[in-house]
């Protein structure tokens, strides 16, 4: 069986007209294969997945690409 992450979360919103979701995470669980050895989870491990709606698919996503909060200072 492949590792898995788990989030439950509450509805707070949803608007029909443009299937908006809003919802707030309230527990998560992840299989302890995907944890580094700080018990973190290791994104490389979890190999994570999304839906594309234009074509009705699960894609893998990639591998990191920058570093948040950091690579924009460069173009001060």
């Amino acid at each position: 069986m492949t590792p898995s992450m788990t989030l439950e979360c509450r509805l707070i919103s949803y608007d029909p007209e443009t299937c908006r979701l809003v919802g707030e995470i309230v527990n998560v669980s992840a299989d302890e294969r995907i944890l580094d050895a700080d018990g973190s989870i290791d994104p490389d491990l979890l190999e994570p997945i999304t839906f594309d709606p234009i074509h009705n698919t699960y894609r893998k996503l990639g591998a990191k690409v920058g570093n948040a909060f950091q690579d924009g200072k460069q173009l001060k």
